[in-house]
């Protein structure tokens, strides 16, 4: 069980959180590569931006690398001072 919670921009603090514990079970498992949350989460989800996150780990499949990549870009586009 994988939970995330909301909170704007403070979500990239979790998927930081998240590639850690994702690199000491590549370490732990001797895996030859990270592996990818939904491999190990048998339910990922979130609340807000934890939401968002839940997503893009758990149903798009993507690395805490390539989220992290994502969450960056959906940030700079949401929480910036410039509206439209």
């Amino acid at each position: 069980l994988c939970i995330l919670d909301g909170g704007g921009i403070r979500g990239l603090s979790e998927l930081i959180v998240l590639r850690e514990i994702m690199r000491r079970i590549q370490h732990d498992e001797g895996l030859p590569s990270v592996p990818r949350p939904c491999e190990y989460f048998d339910l990922i989800g979130g609340t807000s931006t934890g939401g968002f996150i839940a997503i893009m780990l758990g149903r798009l499949g993507l690395t805490v690398d390539q989220a992290i990549d994502q969450y960056n870009q959906f940030a700079g586009h949401v929480f910036s001072k410039k509206k439209r």
